[in-house]
């Protein structure tokens, strides 16, 4: 699937989905387009696999 990704000097490319994750950690790009909208990075809500893992104390019960 490829997503529509709006880099930092202001160009808009479609990209593969798997490459979004790369794009974010590298901070690429500023934003991207979903279903919704475009999303902004650094301020919208976003999943990454690659942010790593929770060290907080553990909340869930």
């Amino acid at each position: 699937m490829l997503i529509r990704v709006r880099y930092k000097d202001g160009r808009i490319d479609l990209v593969p989905s798997q490459k979004l994750n790369e794009l974010i950690v590298m901070s690429e790009i500023e934003q991207f387009e979903r279903s919704a909208g475009w999303v902004v990075v650094g301020k919208d809500p976003i999943r990454s696999t690659l942010r790593g893992h929770y060290v907080g104390a553990e909340r869930r019960s």
